[in-house]
């Protein structure tokens, strides 16, 4: 009798387990893009609408700039981005292939130039810039790098 209730007691706590891990196992993207944007003279732009398309999939998401010029975009899947910048009085400003690492800010500063609306200024990212956003030291390990590790019985 006392083995029929504790095995049926470990098999309630086992599925109570299972099932509370089972909603921290989502996928969850944590990578994203920040920013300042900024006029020719350096001062921040308020209010400005911020364009970003994932190129892979063509999902657009929308922002504002912030009070201090500042745009975020958060929980991104990791690929290659477009992003558009547009304020009246300003000419539309577009940034093409910002690569976004999985688990990753990117930081990106947009500057915008003053002048007619229907003028567009073209910016290409640049494949390897200085990760400013965070300390933090990434990788990625490639086949002929887990090869060359140390194993047991192998010289």
């Amino acid at each position: 009798m006392r083995q029929t209730i504790f095995g049926l007691a470990s098999l309630i706590g086992c599925l109570l387990l299972v099932m509370l891990f089972s909603t921290n196992g989502n996928a969850q993207f944590r990578a994203g893009v920040q920013g300042v944007i900024t006029d020719n003279g350096g001062g921040v732009v308020p209010g400005a609408t911020v364009t970003l398309v994932n190129k892979e999939t063509n999902q657009t998401q929308t922002a504002q700039s912030g009070d201090e010029g500042f745009y975020r975009f958060s929980a991104l899947p990791p690929g290659i981005y477009s992003i558009s910048v547009e304020k009246e009085g300003f000419k539309k400003s577009v940034v093409d292939e910002v690569k976004v690492d999985a688990e990753a800010t990117k930081g990106q500063d947009i500057k915008l130039d003053a002048g007619v609306i229907s003028e567009v200024v073209t910016i290409e990212a640049d494949a390897a810039t200085l990760q400013t956003e965070d300390g933090s030291i990434r990788k990625t390990v490639t086949n002929e790098e887990i090869k060359r590790l140390p194993q047991v019985g192998r010289d």
